[in-house]
């Protein structure tokens, strides 16, 4: 890392599934401690490397319970602010005496005084953890009362929020246009990201009624759609039905994108796929390649050259 030599393999991350992935192991590791994981949102998505924030959350969480011997609670709180998401890392042990609270992050830094001996370690935790996040982009505090308790916040940048896409797309563009219906910004970002970087041309709605008026002046060659489209007048099953009762429409495959498992509904009203979250976005953009394969060998539109072609 000092050499600057350490590479990172960023791709977009949902934190929360990461965050949850190191509680579940320090579960296995205390029976003194209980855990809390408190969210604002169901998703937030930042660029980074899966491995190296696997490693940070888990030298953060590890030292809550490290430095809470006698147990207590540790209490993780993932929220937003503006452009960044905020994880506040909460334990009631022991404490960091504030005169040492500025050399924390120092690599081999040890507070020297009985409490901490007693616990042993590294001093390279923390260095490497103050790395990683650097390397993110982001940028790490800590508070603590001595005896009473500290927390640590990490702060990472969250990606880009999702556009409202209207862009017409031009007569020499090839690209595959897919609408997708979905309430949930942070996930709307993760899948519009993952089908442009796949070759689609993508437009987001986060209501049915915009979304309609957009298919009707341009009809998409998919629909991703989600069921529940919270306070919206239209939810995802009203959607699909205008869709599929309007001789215009009926014809352009809808994949249900969705935390209700109510496949056989969908199927019933005409639905093509139904992906259950939650679900890697990669899936989502091999399903809609595979549906439109599909859809040009059911109407002969593959062709394939004869032996005598070159």
């Amino acid at each position: 890392m000092e050499a600057g030599k350490q590479t990172y393999d960023k791709k977009y991350q949902d934190i929360l599934p990461l965050i949850k992935q190191v509680i579940e192991i320090q579960k296995i590791q205390t029976n003194k401690h209980e855990f809390d994981m408190i969210s604002d949102q169901e998703h937030f998505t930042v660029m980074g490397d899966k491995d190296k924030l696997l490693q940070l959350f888990n030298n953060v969480i590890s030292n809550a319970v490290k430095y809470s011997p006698d147990g207590g609670n540790v209490t993780v709180k993932v929220y937003q602010k503006e452009h960044a998401v905020y994880i506040d890392i909460q334990d009631e042990g022991i404490g960091i005496p504030s005169e040492a609270i500025g050399q924390l992050f120092t690599k081999f830094y040890r507070v020297d005084n009985s409490d901490m001996r007693k616990i042993g370690g590294t001093g390279l935790g923390l260095a490497i953890v103050k790395e990683i996040v650097k390397a993110h982009g982001g940028d790490i505090t800590v508070q603590s009362e001595w005896k009473k308790g500290t927390t640590f916040t990490v702060v990472l940048p969250l990606l880009y929020e999702v556009q409202y896409d209207e862009e017409t797309i031009s007569t020499n563009d090839n690209r595959k246009s897919v609408v997708i219906v979905e309430d949930d910004k942070s996930l709307a970002t993760l899948l519009q990201v993952e089908l442009k970087e796949s070759g689609f041309h993508v437009r987001y709605f986060n209501n049915g009624e915009d979304a309609l008026n957009s298919i009707h002046q341009q009809k998409p060659e998919v629909v991703v759609l989600d069921i529940m489209l919270g306070e919206n007048k239209l939810d995802g099953w009203d959607v699909l039905r205008h869709l599929k009762e309007n001789t215009e429409t009926e014809k352009i495959p809808i994949l249900i994108s969705s935390a209700l498992d109510e496949r056989s509904k969908g199927l019933e009203l005409g639905v093509c796929e139904f992906l259950i979250k939650p679900y890697q976005p990669s899936k989502l953009s091999k399903t809609i390649l595979q549906l439109l394969l599909k859809r040009q060998e059911h109407e002969g539109e593959i062709m394939i050259p004869s032996d005598k072609e070159e």
